[in-house]
């Protein structure tokens, strides 16, 4: 079991789990701030500077835009809420990953262990053979008087059986 890691001490293995971590979620959300800034002031420049051709291009739009924007605020939330939670359970499969390994070394230590007392068991073997051969000798000279105490035990239930039989006719009778 050397070849496995099981001879040695148990190291820990350290797994980090990260979603979008780092510089690409610090671009993700800098860049999404920053296209929504755009847009808003490019919309609030157009209906300061000509308002009624601003007001035209709204109307032509309909209200599609601001659906769309409230549609993408509301599923950049999901995402977001999605994220975490993804990321809180690759962090408990890893987690309980770690656990199973640190078992499965347990384990495979208490195998060893086992194994070294089957060993030690087997080389005192002989006197512990003479043994359970006496007491299989014991125990076949035993059974038949134990069978014999349950053929009374069981005649003796019999007879308390119908006993209780007969008094509960006795009873249902009112004699």
């Amino acid at each position: 079991m050397a070849g496995l890691g099981f001879a040695g001490a148990a190291k820990p293995m350290e797994i980090q789990a990260r979603f979008r971590a780092g510089w690409v979620q610090y671009a993700a959300v800098t860049l999404g701030g920053a296209g929504g800034i755009a847009v808003v002031l490019a919309v609030f420049n157009l209906l300061q500077k000509q308002p009624a051709d601003g007001f035209k291009l709204l109307v032509a739009w309909g209200p599609y835009p601001f659906i769309i924007l409230v549609g993408l605020a509301i599923v950049g939330k999901f995402l977001s809420r999605l994220s975490d939670s993804l990321q809180t359970t690759f962090s408990a499969v890893v987690e309980s990953s770690q656990q199973s390994a640190s078992a499965h070394t347990e384990t495979a230590k208490a195998v060893t262990t086992l194994a070294d007392a089957t060993t030690r068991l087997a080389e005192q073997g002989g006197h512990s053979a003479d043994e359970v051969r006496r007491l299989a000798i014991f125990a076949a000279q035993e059974f038949p008087s134990v069978y014999e105490r349950f053929d009374r035990t069981d005649a003796a239930l019999g007879k308390l059986t119908g006993a209780v039989t007969q008094l509960l006719e006795r009873g249902r009778d009112g004699n």
